[in-house]
């Protein structure tokens, strides 16, 4: 599928009055690379005859490199002037990873959309002198990229379960974001079956929220009074997958309400 269009923190390259194109005048096809290819590391055994898989990396992140112009549709002269570069510089080539996405047909998002973190390196083409393009650097934080955010609640009973299928393409376990809010006072420990992880807090108070950051490890309690760096296990709570399994059973011991929020990993290229 073509990509015609992408946005870049909130915005469509569209909204410029821009188009993706080429300059070189190449066609056929091309092999890409996707940018989430494994290092197998191994260790020779009988001789070379045999070699045992001792682990696995990736080498690097997400990259792609393409080229804008102005839309002949839209503009009557394709040169590119120094306030409308400075305009596409200002969008593109930012100090922080934002989030990135192709469009190849309605902008809507859908359930197999796929953003990435990046940010640009812009580069000028000129012909005859004179700026009709720029060929965009995008640089991402992975090697893969992420789906539409996943949000979950759920209202359980001591002892009770809930079940959260994990769609990643990728088997790397997750630190959710969460919210809890407990419904009796007592010991909670939140426990995932599919990642052996079990999160505990004691002196939780009925009512009291708890708010998690599981990327940034970060946990804070809704009552001022309940210093609870001193009551956590600092185990943050994990979901994930196997080939085989999706299904992430999750136990609370205390009666609570809970929201679940993360960003399932989908590799695919831009």
């Amino acid at each position: 599928m073509i990509t015609c269009d992408f946005e870049y923190d909130g915005r469509l390259l569209s909204d410029f009055g821009y188009v993706l194109c080429s300059f070189d005048g190449s066609g056929g096809a091309e092999t890409s690379p996707t940018g989430f290819d494994i290092t197998f590391n191994k260790v020779s055994r009988s001789r070379g005859r045999v070699n045992s898989l001792i682990g696995t990396s990736y080498d690097g992140c997400v990259e792609g490199t393409f080229q804008i112009c102005k839309d002949p549709d839209k503009y009557s002269d394709p040169e590119i002037t120094i306030e409308e570069y400075r305009e596409l510089a200002r969008w593109l080539n930012r100090h922080a990873f934002l989030p990135f996405r192709t469009i190849n047909g309605s902008p809507e998002p859908d359930a197999n959309t796929c953003y990435f973190n990046g940010s640009f390196n812009i580069g000028k083409i000129y012909i005859a002198d004179m700026l009709y393009g720029l060929e965009l650097t995008l640089e991402t934080d992975a090697p893969y990229g992420y789906g539409l955010p996943v949000e979950r609640t759920w209202t359980v009973s001591a002892g009770g379960s809930v079940t959260l299928t994990d769609t990643s393409d990728e088997s790397r376990a997750i630190r959710p974001d969460m919210e809890i809010t407990c419904n009796a006072s007592g010991t909670l420990t939140v426990a995932n079956a599919m990642t052996l992880s079990t999160m505990r807090i004691e002196n939780c108070t009925s009512g009291e929220k708890f708010t998690i950051k599981g990327e940034e490890q970060i946990i804070a309690s809704s009552l001022a009074t309940h210093k609870v760096f001193n009551d956590f296990n600092y185990v943050f709570l994990t979901i994930g997958n196997t080939f085989d399994n999706q299904d992430n059973i999750i136990t609370f011991s205390l009666p609570c309400t809970v929201t679940i929020k993360y960003k399932p990993v989908i590799k695919d290229i831009p």
